[in-house]
C-alpha cells in the first residue's frame, strides 16, 4: 500500500470502472491540474501525479510489483476496468507535487520503524548532519505526515488536508504521538530539477486505454463462457439424475413399463439444453398421468407423482 496524505480533495470515492480514464487524463492536462490521482484496488494501488497539467509520474504497486511510467498506466487501467477500485483526486501545489514524485521514486532506507523505540528528534538531527535529501514518512492507522529534506535542510511538512508544503510542524509531528505510530525513511539524489517529462506526450494513453478495454472484454467473455459451460454441465447432471429418479419411482409404482413411459415422456420435453424446472415438468406430469392410466389406478399414479415432485425439489436444492 502506498502511504500518502490525502491533500485537498477535488473528488473522492469515484468508481474508476465507470470512467473513461483516457478522457479524464486528457481533461487533467487541459485544465493544468496539479495534484495526484490515487487508485485503490483490492490487490494494489496506483498513483498518477500531475504538475501544471503534465503527467510527471505514474506508479502501480502491490506486494509483488512496482510498475512505473507506461507499465504503471497500463496496469492501473486494467485494474480500474474490473470495477473493484476507488479513485480519489487531490489538489497540491507545484512544489508539493514534485516532492511527492521524488518520494515515490526514492530509496527506502528504513521501513516501519516503531516510533516508541526511536528518538524522532535525533533522527531529524541525523538527516541534517548526513545532508540527506528525501523524506520522513510518519504514520499511524488514522493519519500520515511527511517531512521533506533537501541536502539535510528541512523543506517543510505535508499532512492530510494540505495543498502545499507547510513550515509548521505541529500537525505533522502530532502523528508521531498516536498509538502504534511508525516511520519510514526514504532518500533521494537531491536532484533539484523540476522540469520532468510529460508522460502524456510520450505515451499513447488512448492506445493503452483501448488495449485495456479490449483485454477486459476478452476476460469477461472468457469468464462468461466458463460460467456458461459450468452451468450447462450442472444442468445436464441434474437432468440425468432427475430421469434416473423418475424411472426408479415409475418402476416402483407401475412396474417395468413405468421406466419406458418415463423415458418416452422425458424425450418429448425436448429441452435442448434448456433448464429443467417445475414449470417445464408440469407438462411431463400431465403426459405421464395419461400414459400411466393404462396400467395403474388413480391413487397409485397420484402417489407416484407426489414422490416425483418431492424428489425433484430435493435435487434442485
Amino acid at each position: 500500500m502506498i502511504l500518502l496524505p490525502r491533500g485537498n480533495p477535488v473528488k473522492e470515492n469515484i468508481n474508476p470502472g465507470k470512467v473513461n480514464l483516457a478522457d479524464a487524463l486528457g481533461k487533467m492536462r487541459k485544465g493544468k491540474f496539479t495534484g495526484y490521482l490515487r487508485f485503490d484496488f483490492p490487490d494494489g494501488t496506483g498513483v498518477f501525479i500531475y504538475q501544471e497539467g503534465r503527467l510527471i509520474s505514474t506508479l502501480y504497486e502491490n506486494d509483488q510489483e512496482h510498475l512505473i511510467a507506461y507499465d504503471g498506466i497500463s496496469r492501473t487501467f486494467h485494474e480500474a476496468l474490473t470495477g473493484t477500485g476507488v479513485l480519489n483526486i487531490y489538489r497540491l501545489s507545484t512544489e508539493l507535487a514534485y516532492s511527492i514524485h521524488t518520494l515515490l521514486h526514492g530509496e527506502m532506507l528504513h521501513k516501519g520503524q516503531d516510533l516508541q523505540l526511536i528518538d524522532i528528534k535525533s533522527l531529524l538531527v541525523r538527516m541534517r548532519e548526513e545532508k540527506r535529501s528525501g523524506c520522513l514518512r510518519i504514520y499511524s492507522k488514522e493519519h500520515i505526515a511527511l517531512i521533506f529534506y533537501r541536502d539535510g535542510n528541512p523543506l517543510g511538512f505535508f499532512h492530510d488536508g494540505s495543498t502545499d508544503i507547510e513550515t509548521t510542524a505541529d500537525s505533522s509531528l502530532s502523528v508521531a504521538k498516536e498509538p502504534g505510530a511508525k516511520v519510514d525513511v526514504l532518500v533521494t539524489r537531491g536532484d533539484s530539477e523540476k522540469s520532468l517529462a510529460d508522460l502524456m506526450e510520450t505515451a499513447d494513453v488512448d492506445g493503452l486505454w483501448s488495449a485495456a478495454v479490449a483485454a477486459r472484454r476478452r476476460q469477461r467473455e472468457e469468464q462468461e463462457s466458463v460460467a456458461s459451460h459450468t452451468l450447462e454441465m450442472r444442468e445436464s447432471d441434474r437432468r440425468q439424475k432427475t430421469l434416473a429418479l423418475f424411472q426408479q419411482l415409475a418402476q416402483m409404482h407401475l412396474g417395468k413399463i413405468g421406466t419406458a413411459l418415463v423415458e418416452k415422456e422425458f424425450e418429448k420435453m425436448k429441452l435442448n439444453g434448456g433448464q429443467l424446472n417445475e414449470s417445464v415438468l408440469d407438462g411431463f406430469y400431465g403426459n405421464i398421468t395419461k400414459a400411466a392410466r393404462l396400467v395403474a389406478g388413480p391413487s397409485r399414479i397420484d402417489k407416484m407423482l407426489e414422490e416425483m415432485k418431492k424428489g425433484f425439489k430435493g435435487l434442485s436444492k
